[in-house]
């Protein structure tokens, strides 16, 4: 008799173990940081939007993981603000709040699908050589090819401002927009 009492105590133990709830986890934050950001430069707003749907869980409907880039109308540089020629995702405020002191801020600028270029804002002055370290290339050196430019400029009192350009920026001024001639070359 004791053997079966033993028996069933084991067998209700062992399943409280396989039917036990798993232990809660913390929950996982993602983070960016600064490298990433000179990556960005020349990327379609298609991909950035499928990158923030991938690593945030921020779904964008025109932009997300399910547009496909070479069907989209991307505007007219000419028609500028009436099209979506500087139409592009935006990063959202729970995203760039994860980036580290002493950037408070991450602007980016579109044209015709491709991130033109992205500013950030500092919080304080910062010197070239922390500006360097923290988002690893050189100002005046060698840039990625996705990099045309990389500016560091005093841009507020007390504060800095570092543009990452990756290409020049194309107006309606660079279209002849109005010409014969713009009205001949499709764009």
């Amino acid at each position: 008799m004791r053997k079966i009492v033993l028996v069933a105590v084991v067998m209700i133990a062992c399943a409280d173990l396989v039917f036990a709830a798993p232990p809660s986890k913390k929950p996982f934050v993602i983070k960016l940081i600064p490298p990433e950001l000179a990556t960005w430069p020349r990327m379609k707003a298609t991909d950035f939007g499928c990158m923030l749907e991938k690593r945030f869980g921020i779904q964008d409907k025109q932009y997300g993981c399910a547009a496909d880039f070479d069907r989209m109308d991307w505007g007219d540089a000419c028609l500028g603000a009436t099209t979506n020629y500087n139409g592009g995702p935006e990063l959202p405020l729970s995203v760039s709040k994860s980036l580290p002191s002493p950037i408070s801020e991450v602007d980016l600028e579109w044209e015709h699908g491709e991130l033109q270029h992205l500013s950030v804002t500092f919080d304080r002055k910062v010197s070239e050589r922390e500006v360097e370290a923290m988002f690893g290339l050189r100002i005046d050196g060698p840039k990625p090819e996705n990099l045309m430019s990389v500016d560091l400029q005093d841009c507020a009192l007390g504060k800095s401002c570092l543009t990452l350009q990756g290409f020049d920026h194309m107006g309606a001024a660079d279209f002849e927009c109005g010409s014969e001639v713009a009205a001949e070359q499709p764009l």
